[in-house]
């Protein structure tokens, strides 16, 4: 009898055993696949950001720049000439190759004003020792009086001078003097040729004006060279559009006289090709000096002219 019992037992813990193990996987599957539903709620956060920033901040910077910049250069003004110099305080601009409104005429006896302020130089006396080539006007140790608006700005409080020559030979004994005033030797620019120097005068003694020292001879030779004048302030000495010296400036330049290219005089004559002269009524900057210097020779008519009225 306690043989059967115990017998009775042992089978009623194995059935026990038996129904434990086979309800096991059914607790273990809702175990694992909960979790994995949630899975579902990690796709929303990596979709939503990286799309938003990455759009916006492309597309608005990336034209506004582009436009505005290219569209106000390509503006032409309604002009007869096309002129590539500083325009701002231009008084008068002769062009050595382009000395009239319509072009080049080498029969012309007037370097018209280009500037349109009507300060032509006329009666130009042509011949063996003034003629115009495709370059500008030759000058052979003659005086060609500028007109009297000329004197009158230089007589101002602020103004600047550009001289533009090629092939220049020197045949003054003591200098060669490009511009001068013919009364009382106020403004004078000049080669001396005791030192071979590029001087500028204008009402100044010496030892107080800018100088540019040694070789003015060989470098002038094809140059531009430019002066400022600022009352009581400073005057200038520009070579091919770089600074070269100043100095303290006096109230005023006070020239008298008639105001010229050329030179007749034994000791201050020279010879040579004038390819531009530039006057302002104020005082430009060593950039607008630069760019002026790179310009020369560039005036052109404006192909897109179209005459009002």
């Amino acid at each position: 009898m306690k043989i059967l019992k115990l017998i009775s037992a042992i089978l009623a813990m194995v059935i026990l055993f038996a129904f434990a193990s086979c309800a096991k996987p059914e607790g273990g599957e809702n175990a694992t696949e909960k979790p994995t539903e949630k899975a579902v709620a990690t796709d929303a956060p990596t979709s939503a950001p990286t799309q938003a920033p990455t759009q916006a901040p492309t597309e608005a910077p990336t034209e506004a720049p582009t436009q505005a910049p290219t569209e106000v250069p390509t503006e032409v003004p309604n002009t007869k000439l096309l002129i590539p110099y500083v325009t701002k305080g231009l008084v008068a601009l002769y062009e050595g190759n382009y000395n009239t409104e319509e072009g080049q005429n080498k029969e012309s006896t007037t370097w018209q004003d280009l500037s349109g302020n009507g300060n032509d130089i006329v009666d130009i006396k042509l011949g063996d020792k003034t003629y115009w080539t495709d370059e500008g006007l030759y000058v052979d140790n003659v005086k060609i009086v500028l007109p009297a608006s000329i004197p009158e700005l230089i007589n101002s409080d602020e103004y600047t001078v550009e001289f533009c020559i090629t092939g220049l030979v020197v045949d003054g004994s003591n200098f060669a003097t490009f511009l001068n005033s013919d009364t009382n030797d106020n403004f004078a620019l000049f080669i001396r040729q005791a030192d071979n120097s590029l001087e500028f005068k204008s009402n100044t003694a010496i030892g107080a004006r800018p100088k540019m020292i040694g070789e003015a001879r060989e470098l002038c030779e094809t140059s531009t060279i430019a002066v400022t004048f600022s009352s009581l302030d400073t005057v200038e000495l520009f070579f091919n559009g770089e600074f070269q010296d100043s100095v303290d400036a006096p109230e005023n330049t006070a020239m008298q006289g008639n105001f010229f290219i050329g030179h007749p005089a034994s000791d201050k004559a020279y010879h040579g090709v004038i390819t531009g002269i530039r006057f302002y009524n104020r005082v430009l900057s060593e950039k607008e000096l630069a760019a002026n210097y790179k310009a020369l020779g560039t005036v052109q008519a404006n192909p897109n002219y179209q005459p009002e009225g």
